[in-house]
C-alpha cells in the first residue's frame, strides 16, 4: 500500500475553490511538497496521520501568494506526498489553477471561461484616446479571432452609424492559458473613418463591443474622462483592469515635525511630509458599484504619470496605495451609488511634476518667433 491523495481535481480550477485535500497515509507520517512552475517549492512539511489520514487545509492561500508574487493569473502546481525511506510510498497530482481571490458558487468553470473575459464588468466606460485591454482564458487550439462592432457619428450628421471589423482572423491559441487582447480606440476610429469616407477628426465614437467566441464586453466612450485619471489594478483574476470613472479629487499635505530650542533659537527637526488624495467617485451604475471593490482590495494599483522629457515613452505607471475606502452600495432606487477612497504614492516623498520642452525645435528661438 502507498500514500494516496483521495481526490485529485481535474481540469482548470479557481484558486479560491481548491479547498481541503485529504491524503490516505500508509504509516505514521507523510511528507508533503507543493511546487510551482520552475521548481519553486512553496510548501514542504511532514505531517503525522490521525486515523490513517492527513487533511491539508487552505492550500489556495499559498497558491495565491505565489501567483501574486509572480504576477501570474494561470499556473500549474504539483502536489506530492511521499515518505523518504520508502520510495514506492508516493502519490502526486497537478493542480491547474486560475487565480480568483473571491468566493463563488459557480460549479462549471469551463463554461464560465468560454462565455466571459476575465473581468466581472462587462459594460464599462472608457476615455477617449485610451486602449482597452481584455484578458481571456483559451484552450489549446481555440480560435482567438475577435470582432469590434462600433457606433459613431460624423461631424456633419447627427445620425449614428454602425460598422464591424474582425481582427486576428485564423489565429488560434498554441497552448491553454491566458491571452491578452488590446483594442486602441484610435484603431476603432480609423475603421469608422474608412467606412464613412471621413477624416478621423470628424468621427465621434459613441460605443463599441468586443466579441471573442461567446465572450463580449461593451464600452461607452465618455469624452469627459481621461486616461490620466484612471486607476490600473489587478482584479480578482490577477489580470490588469482599469477603473476610468468620474471623480472629484482633493489633495491634502500633512507636515509633521518636532521643535527644538538651541542657543535661544527655535529649529525644526525630524520633519516628514505626507501627501494623500481623497477621491469621491460617482454616480455609479449597479455593475460598476458591484465591481469597484476589486480596486480597493487589489495588491497592485498604478496611476499614469506624464513624463514630458521622454518623447518615446511619455506616460509612466506609478505605483500607489489605497489607504482607506468607504464602499457602501445600496440596492434601492432612492440614492445614487457613490464611493470614497484615499490613496497615496508608494514613494514616501510627495510627487512634484516637472515641466520640460518636448524638444521639437533644433535651434534656439524666442517666444514670439520674430
Amino acid at each position: 500500500m502507498a500514500h494516496r491523495i483521495t481526490y485529485k481535481p481535474q481540469g482548470i480550477i479557481l484558486s479560491s475553490a481548491v479547498g481541503e485535500l485529504q491524503v490516505e497515509v500508509d504509516g505514521d507520517f507523510v511528507d508533503v511538497t507543493l511546487t510551482a512552475t520552475g521548481g519553486i517549492v512553496i510548501l514542504s512539511e511532514r505531517y503525522y496521520a490521525h486515523g490513517g489520514y492527513v487533511t491539508l487545509y487552505d492550500l489556495g492561500s499559498l497558491i495565491e501568494a505565489e501567483m501574486n508574487k509572480s504576477g501570474q493569473s494561470c499556473a500549474d502546481f504539483t502536489l506530492r506526498v511521499f515518505t523518504d525511506t520508502v520510495s514506492n510510498k508516493a502519490d502526486s497530482c497537478v493542480l491547474h489553477i486560475l487565480y480568483c481571490d473571491r468566493f463563488t458558487v459557480c460549479t462549471d468553470i469551463p463554461t464560465f471561461l468560454k462565455e466571459n473575459f476575465l473581468t466581472t464588468l462587462s459594460m464599462r466606460r472608457v476615455a477617449t484616446g485610451s486602449t482597452l485591454s481584455l484578458f481571456l482564458y483559451a484552450e489549446a487550439g481555440e480560435s482567438l479571432e475577435y470582432s469590434v462592432q462600433h457606433t459613431f457619428r460624423k461631424a456633419d450628421s447627427d445620425a449614428p452609424y454602425q460598422h464591424r471589423y474582425i481582427m486576428d482572423s485564423g489565429k488560434t491559441a498554441d497552448t491553454s492559458g491566458v491571452v491578452q487582447i488590446n483594442v486602441p480606440l484610435s484603431s476603432v476610429i480609423a475603421d469608422a473613418a474608412g467606412f464613412a469616407a471621413a477624416r478621423p477628426g470628424d468621427i465621434t465614437l459613441l460605443s463599441f463591443t468586443v466579441r471573442c467566441g461567446q465572450r463580449s464586453v461593451t464600452c461607452f466612450v465618455d469624452n469627459s474622462l481621461t486616461d490620466l485619471e484612471s486607476f490600473y489594478f489587478r482584479n480578482c483574476f490577477n489580470v490588469w483592469d482599469t477603473a476610468t470613472l468620474p471623480v472629484v479629487t482633493t489633495a491634502k499635505t500633512d507636515v509633521e515635525r518636532s521643535l527644538a530650542i538651541i542657543n535661544g533659537q527655535s529649529r525644526f527637526y525630524n520633519q516628514s511630509t505626507a501627501k494623500t488624495y481623497e477621491v469621491e467617485v460617482g454616480p455609479l451604475t449597479s455593475d460598476e458599484a458591484e465591481w469597484i471593490d476589486q480596486l480597493f482590495s487589489s495588491h497592485d494599483v498604478f496611476r499614469i504619470e506624464p513624463d514630458p522629457t521622454n518623447s518615446y515613452d511619455p506616460l509612466l505607471l506609478a505605483p500607489i496605495l489605497i489607504t482607506d475606502a468607504t464602499c457602501e452600495i445600496q440596492d434601492g432606487d432612492e440614492k445614487l451609488n457613490r464611493v470614497k477612497f484615499t490613496w497615496r504614492y508608494t514613494d514616501n516623498r510627495p510627487i512634484v511634476r516637472l515641466s520640460a520642452s518636448p524638444g521639437i525645435f533644433t535651434e534656439p528661438y524666442n517666444l514670439v518667433y520674430s
